[in-house]
């Protein structure tokens, strides 16, 4: 049987980690062969992919940061580049992976419960000039509402990951570690209209009433630079208070975009699924939307 492909999508915005986090993919695969990287490349002039540039393993749209339209815009770019590989990983542009990390993630997709199974989750932090240090994995939990009622999550140890053999069921996506079926992009492909807030919880409510089971991994399969670190981020360059127009703007309408999803569900290509509900959501994760208020639910199966 032959083995199955990976396709790697990456939006980087003027990162300097892109090409560290490239090679290390590669590096650490157990078949560097078999994975394909798709790239928005939103770079500033004088950006350089080194030896990305000839590699015939990774795909690149590029375009001037200034177009750029945040992190929902470029998701969407690198699945342009998608071509026909049996699993798809979205993650970031700093990054740094475990030893055969393509290994352990199907092995995890395989031991994972329900028919569509989501491998998601933070990965622990490292920084660019050392290893990554041992970590346990993590899996992702709610953490408090906003003003603007947007929900924000943080991450706690798998402390008995030695014990388990397959990931444990949460419900919910985080945006650097995503990994299923390919399948995945054609029923949940990524929504071009969010800013930054709000990937994460959209995803995760248009997966679960699509089908899909979502669970953190048990095992730790890559790092992510958390914080600044020195990096450019998009709004740093997209701020002219003097014209009239902040990346705030954008941020606020992208959540405005976002509450109407989670109180107003509808279907379509960006909205929710025929399988289950954003009741049933609510009443897997706690999660409640119109109260903006968390409630540990009872355990049960989604």
């Amino acid at each position: 049987m032959t083995a199955p492909s990976i396709f790697v999508a990456i939006p980087a915005y003027r990162d300097s980690e892109l090409v560290p986090t490239v090679l290390d993919l590669f590096a650490k695969a157990r078949r560097p062969d078999l994975i394909r990287v798709g790239i928005c490349w939103q770079r500033a002039a004088g950006d350089d992919l080194g030896p990305l540039r000839d590699d015939p393993r990774v795909a690149v749209i590029e375009t001037d940061h200034r177009s750029s339209r945040g992190v929902g815009w470029a998701r969407a770019e690198t699945l342009r580049l998608y071509g026909g590989e049996d699993h798809y990983l979205q993650t970031d542009s700093h990054q740094r992976f475990a030893p055969h990390w393509d290994e352990t993630l199907l092995d995890q997709l395989a031991r994972a419960p329900g028919d569509k199974p989501l491998l998601s989750s933070w990965c622990p932090g490292y920084s660019p000039d050392r290893p990554p240090a041992p970590a346990d994995p993590l899996r992702m939990r709610f953490d408090a509402f906003d003003p603007t009622g947007m929900p924000f999550f943080d991450a706690e140890p798998i402390t008995d990951w030695r014990e388990r053999a397959g990931p444990v069921p949460t419900g919910l996506v985080c945006g650097h570690l995503m990994f299923a079926a390919a399948t995945f992009i054609t029923e949940v492909p990524n929504d071009p209209h969010i800013y930054f807030y709000g990937e994460e919880i959209t995803t995760a409510v248009r997966a679960f009433t699509w089908g899909w089971d979502v669970s953190a991994p048990a095992r730790t399969v890559m790092w992510h630079l958390w914080g600044g670190q020195g990096r450019v981020r998009h709004w740093d360059d997209h701020n002219d208070p003097a014209a009239g127009r902040t990346w705030y703007d954008h941020e606020l309408k992208s959540r405005r975009r976002v509450r109407n999803l989670l109180l107003h569900p509808a279907p379509g290509r960006y909205g929710v699924g025929p399988h289950r509900t954003v009741a049933q959501f609510e009443a897997y994760t706690g999660i409640r939307f119109a109260e903006n208020r968390f409630e540990q639910p009872a355990p049960c199966a989604p």
